[in-house]
């Protein structure tokens, strides 16, 4: 059965038209202006929903990015804040809230600027944000993302990101447990923390948050809950969930990338060991045991070292990786002095795995389903349970098909 392509897209602006209201961060530093409407600076009076929606903006790309370095566009500001835009960042420069952490040079690199510590360290509330101005902005953005005639860097169809956006709406979340399990862990990682707690709260408030960026993911509230929250917090339509990934996935790709090339000098019986370690899902046990580190995590942080880092001589992940695969090590340094840098081997295996997840798997789920609904977390897919079946058939079969096993 074929889904009408506007079906998704009449469903979501259905659901935003009444949204009257923003949740947004509000940390300690703006507590003291959050009940006025204006305040008066250097004989202007400047909007405090516009001041609150900025550091919000920053907080959340900080969250997301856990970086704290925020090239801040001119023209996106004064699209967004008007012409008093600059008033607004030299309020938050003045109040110690946002400091320059790099200066514009012509030609060359934007400002950049950084939050101050205690933006992240203080307490944090919600802010209700009603400007009318900015909630219009906000749903001209949706309808901007599902709109098939506006042009996008996305690589995920068009359909299918209609489908992702609007089932979106259709998850609830158990608040109690979440944050129950999320208070047993707050002293250690405050960052983590404050934002699977924005996240919670935001997707019990239906303020939901998603971004398709230029690789193709899709990075929404759920895909910063931890672990436990995704497997036993959500439902869909009321039902309990389940969620299939791909196993060893960056590996796995990476290993496709290097049959692709088929270069002479990469030995083909390292690389068969390699293939078979990642299709089976048992590279980071494998490699965690050559490392003698039983965590699976710090496993998965050192892969991502060796694929997406600077290769650097005395990075032990790189010692250790070129020892067990050296010919595919050497490719992984080939390619990216090769094709770009450091960062384009991370941007294509993305958009490889972009690309089966969103326009193979979940497209053809959409076509021969059309009433399963779905949600992301990059390489998995959580679902109802009682569409199981349904999912992992044709989940196995792409993945299959993918990687030449039928």
């Amino acid at each position: 059965m074929l889904m009408d392509l506007s079906y998704h897209k009449l469903n979501l602006l259905n659901k935003i038209k009444n949204k009257n209201n923003l949740l947004q961060f509000l940390p300690k530093c703006l507590f003291n202006i959050s009940c006025k409407k204006v305040i008066t600076y250097r004989d202007s009076r400047l909007k405090v929903s516009y001041l609150i929606d900025i550091v919000h903006s920053l907080m959340l790309k900080y969250y997301f990015k856990q970086e704290n370095k925020f090239a801040i566009n001119a023209q996106v500001l004064k699209e967004k804040y008007g012409f008093k835009y600059k008033l607004y960042i030299d309020w938050l420069i003045e109040n110690e809230i946002l400091c320059l952490h790099r200066n514009y040079k012509a030609g060359f690199t934007s400002r950049i600027y950084r939050l101050d510590t205690k933006v992240f360290r203080s307490e944090i509330k919600r802010f209700n944000n009603t400007d009318k101005f900015l909630l219009k902005k906000f749903k001209k953005r949706v309808f901007d993302t599902i709109n098939p005639i506006e042009e996008t860097k996305s690589t995920i169809d068009i359909e299918v990101r209609q489908k992702l956006i609007s089932d979106l709406f259709s998850v609830t979340i158990d608040v109690e447990r979440s944050i129950f399990y999320l208070d047993l862990l707050k002293n250690e990682d405050r960052d983590n923390y404050n934002r699977n707690i924005y996240s919670i709260e935001s997707i019990n408030s239906k303020h939901l948050f998603y971004h398709f960026d230029n690789y193709g993911r899709l990075h929404t509230n759920f895909t910063i809950l931890k672990s436990f929250i995704r497997k036993n917090c959500l439902e869909i339509d009321g039902e309990s969930t389940g969620e299939i990934d791909i196993k060893n996935s960056q590996p796995l790709f990476l290993w496709k990338l290097i049959h692709q090339h088929d270069l002479l000098w990469v030995d083909k019986e390292e690389v068969n060991f390699f293939k078979n370690l990642t299709l089976s899902g048992n590279f980071y046990e494998y490699w965690g045991k050559i490392l003698e580190e039983k965590n699976r995590k710090l496993v998965k942080q050192m892969t991502y070292k060796v694929l997406f880092g600077l290769n650097r001589h005395n990075s032990k992940a790189d010692i250790s990786f070129s020892q067990i695969f050296p010919t595919i090590h050497k490719f992984i340094k080939f390619y990216k002095k090769e094709c770009g840098g450091y960062k384009v081997l991370a941007h294509d295996l993305q958009k490889a795995e972009s690309n089966l997840i969103f326009n193979n798997i979940i497209k053809k789920i959409n076509l021969i389903y059309p009433d399963i609904k779905l949600i992301t977390i990059h390489d998995s897919i959580i679902y109802q349970k009682k569409w199981h079946n349904e999912v992992k058939q044709i989940f196995d079969a792409e993945i299959n098909r993918e990687f030449h096993l039928i």
